[in-house]
C-alpha cells in the first residue's frame, strides 16, 4: 500500500473512531471518557460559532498505476470546560486539531493545526415586547499551524464577533428561521472577524514576520426541513438538502513578511443532500470554490468539488 494511502486511512480513523464509539452510546458506561466522546465535535474548521458550520469533507481516488489523490478538510474538537464568568456571561473551551489536505487541485493545499478554541457568550437581551432577543458571541481561538507546502510554522490568534438575533419579525442573524409553511430553513450571517498570524520558522527567513488580517464573512443558506415544528424558528433543524453561498473578504493591514499579501477573498457555493442526520450528519455535496485562504494554505485558484461530508 502506498504511503499516502496509509496516511489517508490513519486520518480517516482519527475522525471516524469517535463517531463509531458514539453510535454505540447505549453500550457504553457514563464514565468521563465516554461522556467526552459523546460531545466530540466534527467540522471543517474551528473559530466560528455560527449555526451553519461547514462539515468534514472527504474525497479520494486510487488509480492503479499513478499517485493517489485525495481531499481531507476537517477538524476535531473535544470540549474542555463550560463555566459562567458572571451572571449571563458564559465561557466554553475545547481542545482542537485540524487537517487540511487537497491534492486534487493545481496548487496543492497541506496544513495541520492544533490548539485551543473558546466561545464567550454575552447575556441574552429581550426587546420590550419579548418578541425578539439578541446576543453577542466571541470566539477567541489560539492555534499552532504548520503549512507543509510552504514549510512555514506559525502561531495564530483568530476571533469572530457574531451578532445573534432571533425574533418573530425582522431580519434574523446567525440563527435558523423557517419559511414556506415551515418547509424551508433559512440562515443569514454577517460576521466581522480578525486573524493575527506570526510566522516564526520559515524555509526562507524573509518569510518570518507578522500578518494582521481583518475579515468580513457573508453566509446565506436555504434547505429543506424534515421536521415541521416549532412554527417560528428552529435552532437545530433536521435538514434534507441545503444550498449555500459563503464569501469571505480579507485584507492584510499589517504584513512584515516578504509575502506579497494584501487583499484576498474566498467564494464557496454548493448544494448538499443529506443521507443521515442522527447520531451524525452524512451528506453528499457538490461545490464551486474560487479564491484563496492564506491561513489554511489554500492558494488562489478555482475548482469544483464533489465530496462526502460528515458532521457531529
Amino acid at each position: 500500500m502506498k504511503v499516502s494511502m496509509v496516511k489517508l486511512l490513519l486520518t480517516l480513523v482519527l475522525f471516524l473512531a469517535p463517531l463509531l464509539l458514539y453510535a454505540q452510546k447505549d453500550n457504553v458506561n457514563t464514565s468521563f471518557l465516554s461522556q467526552m466522546l459523546k460531545s466530540v465535535e466534527l467540522r471543517e474548521s474551528f473559530g466560528s460559532a455560527t449555526p451553519r458550520t461547514a462539515p468534514v469533507k472527504f474525497q479520494f481516488t486510487l488509480p492503479k498505476d499513478a499517485d493517489d489523490s485525495f481531499l481531507i478538510d476537517g477538524a476535531l474538537g473535544i470540549p474542555f470546560f463550560d463555566v459562567g464568568i458572571t451572571q449571563g456571561l458564559m465561557l466554553r473551551g475545547k481542545i482542537i486539531g485540524e487537517y487540511h489536505r487537497n491534492t486534487l487541485v493545481e496548487e496543492e493545499q497541506y496544513t495541520w493545526q492544533t490548539g485551543f478554541s473558546t466561545e464567550l457568550r454575552t447575556k441574552i437581551k429581550m426587546n420590550d415586547r419579548n418578541t425578539a432577543y439578541s446576543q453577542l458571541i466571541f470566539t477567541p481561538t489560539f492555534k499552532y499551524t504548520r503549512n507543509v507546502m510552504d514549510t512555514v510554522n506559525s502561531l495564530v490568534f483568530t476571533m469572530d464577533v457574531i451578532p445573534f438575533r432571533s425574533g418573530l419579525k425582522g431580519i434574523n442573524l446567525n440563527t435558523y428561521t423557517l419559511s414556506g409553511n415551515r418547509k424551508l430553513i433559512n440562515l443569514l450571517s454577517i460576521i466581522p472577524a480578525v486573524e493575527l498570524q506570526h510566522q516564526f520558522s520559515a524555509a526562507q527567513s524573509l518569510d518570518n514576520g507578522t500578518i494582521l488580517r481583518p475579515l468580513l464573512k457573508f453566509q446565506y443558506s436555504v434547505g429543506g426541513n424534515k421536521t415541521r415544528i416549532p412554527a417560528t424558528r428552529m435552532v437545530e433543524p433536521i435538514k434534507t438538502w441545503q444550498a449555500a453561498v459563503d464569501y469571505t473578504l480579507r485584507y492584510a493591514v499589517v504584513n512584515s513578511t516578504s509575502i506579497g499579501e494584501d487583499f484576498t477573498h474566498l467564494l464557496t457555493t454548493g448544494v448538499d443532500y443529506y443521507f443521515s442526520t442522527s447520531p451524525v450528519s452524512i451528506a453528499f455535496g457538490v461545490s464551486f470554490n474560487y479564491g484563496s485562504d492564506p491561513l489554511q494554505g489554500l492558494r488562489k485558484q478555482q475548482y469544483w468539488l464533489a465530496t462526502i461530508s460528515i458532521q457531529k
